[in-house]
């Protein structure tokens, strides 16, 4: 769980298309423009303090229907 966040950098970071939110220890990024060209995905791990790994909502739900299968 992030502990030592770095809340100016997030915001200075985030384009005018992003969105983000810390809701206990998930960062949700929403990054329309891609997350490869996106400074704050980039840069996260730094803002957080933390190791972060990422997956696209495509994925998590595939993840959920593969998971609701057994």
């Amino acid at each position: 769980k992030p502990t030592d966040i770095d809340e100016g950098k997030l915001e200075a970071l985030q384009n005018e298309t992003e969105r983000y939110a810390l809701l206990d220890d998930v960062f949700y990024l929403y990054a329309p423009d891609g997350i490869g060209r996106s400074k704050l995905a980039a840069s996260v791990e730094r803002c957080l303090g933390v190791p972060v790994t990422a997956r696209n909502w495509r994925t998590v739900n595939k993840m959920l229907a593969l998971a609701n299968q057994t």
